[in-house]
């Protein structure tokens, strides 16, 4: 075996920090995004026809309806889950939140802050409420957030960061319902 050449740097380590996810947390989100498909699709017809979202998409979900056979239905959820890799997260989410009601989605608000002020505590807590819940990947973008705020990183970079932490508590609180 080869020995490298130069030790390790920082350098060598910028992809992880930068954010960059790994294959596992990649996997991780594809099946977040089928989850997602799934609760989009229980939506009405008229809700789908809606969605500011591809035409494709759209009928994919319309195309549901008429398979019947569970592996047909599970191929068809893993394109649908391809196709929502392209499409905003958040507009996606902003018409399943309704579903959940004002109260619930507070709830998941306060969550949100108590996670980012808390850390580790928070999020173990949360993981064991929220059973679909990954509790590498709420460390990760609570880190981030925490990292960048400390660097004093300008105000909407953090909206940004802190809204990925919204998006994923609340899809982890879809998945579990």
């Amino acid at each position: 075996m080869a020995r490298r050449p130069r030790p390790y740097s920082e350098q060598d380590f910028e992809d992880v920090q930068d954010g960059r996810a790994s294959k596992s947390e990649q996997k991780r989100h594809v099946q977040r995004m089928a989850a997602l498909a799934e609760q989009l699709a229980a939506l009405p017809k008229k809700q789908i026809q809606k969605l500011p979202v591809d035409e494709r998409l759209i009928d994919a979900f319309l195309e549901l309806e008429s398979i019947s056979s569970f592996e047909a239905r599970r191929r068809q959820f893993q394109r649908i889950g391809k196709l929502l890799r392209t499409e905003d997260e958040t507009m996606l989410l902003s018409f399943l939140v309704p579903k959940q009601g004002a109260k619930k989605q507070a709830q998941l608000l306060r969550w949100v802050d108590r996670v980012i002020e808390q850390g580790d505590p928070a999020i173990n807590e949360f993981c064991k409420l929220y059973q679909a819940a990954d509790r590498h990947t709420l460390r990760q973008h609570v880190l981030r957030y925490q990292r960048d705020t400390q660097k004093q990183i300008d105000e909407e970079e953090l909206a940004k960061l802190r809204q990925n932490i919204v998006n994923y508590v609340q899809q982890v609180a879809l998945i579990s319902e």
